[in-house]
């Protein structure tokens, strides 16, 4: 059931309120009175072309029935003094006890980097930003919760909002200027690659999470040519993903989700407490926390068991998961810290493939790793 709607937001509502020519909203609009503008706006019609595309097409949604409850609202809002009044007066709108068509929950999302004042900061930062939150919505409320409405904002945002939603597997609505109805966007064919995503993924992941990386190991495969590009800084040669290489990425990790079984390697078949934890560097019981930790990882399905083989009392490290190089085939290699000491320790896996042991990788990232 669609209950969260996902709004890009342009300025038009500001155009829109001066060509109407009424005083008080003029005078209000000069004073940037947002709570009292969106009251006003209460007293037209939504579907008066005077409240803007945003309220009009959202109007259309609701009149149609796409979206069987208001639950959550999410605005997302251009990196500009106007795109930030717009939100603001749409949150009052939206959340107004006298308007029927109100959200339970509003929230605006300022889009960083989008904004017409650099081209570049626009298609390198703006973009990419537009991906993760879209994405960040989809991971806390569910893809079959969340419906967009691609109506408002830059052209460039407004079509790749688009292809955002289709490649992440999430209905789409456009209105068209001077049509009164919204209509759904018929879906693109987006080139998934599973294969591809899984024999990389730990490259993927680290690009996603560091943001850039200095001397990436990108391999010389012209499949990447348009999902990672080199950047200079300093003198120094950094990588990162472009923005359609994030919602690459994105749109795997939301299928690998769905269809995690078909590329794990299989059930070990022991049950979690008969998997045994070895302490092969001697520290069982001198570092605080790890011997809860290591026994989260003994309900994975295709953990066998767990070994450490690595201490150090003074040195923390952020948490990681990769395929082991130098250690026995297959198994995973991770840490943990305390903030203080750090343990090394490996999974011994079920994998009979590298494929295999890498799509471990990304189960694991997604379970025990935040965004």
């Amino acid at each position: 059931m669609k209950d969260v709607m996902i709004c890009t937001v342009g300025t038009s509502l500001f155009g829109n309120l001066r060509a109407g020519g009424k005083e008080a909203l003029e005078g209000l609009l000069e004073k940037g009175d947002s709570k009292d503008i969106a009251s006003k706006l209460l007293s037209a019609d939504p579907d008066d072309r005077m409240c803007g595309a945003e309220i009009n097409s959202n109007f259309s949604i609701f009149k149609n029935g796409v979206l069987k409850r208001r639950n959550s609202l999410y605005l997302l809002v251009s990196d500009t003094g106007q795109g930030r009044q717009t939100g603001d007066v749409l949150r009052h709108y939206y959340t107004n006890s006298k308007n029927p068509w109100r959200f339970e929950k509003v929230e605006v999302i300022e889009i960083l980097g989008l904004s017409h004042e650099s081209a570049e900061r626009f298609r390198s930062e703006g973009l990419k930003n537009l991906v993760k939150k879209i994405a960040e919505v989809l991971r806390k409320e569910g893809k079959e919760r969340v419906l967009i409405n691609s109506t408002g904002g830059y052209k460039a945002q407004i079509s790749f909002a688009g292809i955002i939603g289709q490649a992440l597997g999430i209905p789409v609505y456009y209105m068209f200027e001077g049509f009164s109805s919204v209509i759904e966007l018929p879906p693109q064919p987006v080139a998934l690659d599973p294969r591809f995503w899984l024999q990389n993924v730990e490259l993927f992941y680290d690009l996603s999470e560091s943001g850039v990386l200095e001397g990436c190991p990108v391999p010389d495969d012209e499949r990447f040519h348009t999902l990672v590009e080199a950047v200079d800084v300093d003198g120094k040669t950094y990588y990162e993903l472009t923005a359609l290489g994030l919602l690459f990425h994105e749109s795997h990790r939301e299928q690998f989700r769905a269809k995690a079984s078909e590329y794990l390697p299989p059930k070990a078949g022991i049950p979690p407490g008969k998997k045994k934890i070895i302490y092969e560097d001697g520290n069982a019981g001198k570092h605080r926390g790890l011997e809860a930790f290591l026994k989260r990882f003994r309900d994975l399905e295709f953990v066998k068991g767990i070994r450490t083989f690595y201490y150090n009392k003074d040195l923390p490290r952020k948490t990681y998961f990769k395929v082991a190089t130098k250690n026995r085939p297959f198994e995973i290699e991770s840490c943990y810290t305390d903030g203080k000491a750090t343990t090394k320790f490996a999974l011994v896996t079920t994998a009979q493939t590298l494929l295999q042991a890498r799509a471990a990788v990304a189960d694991l990232k997604e379970r025990f790793l935040e965004d």
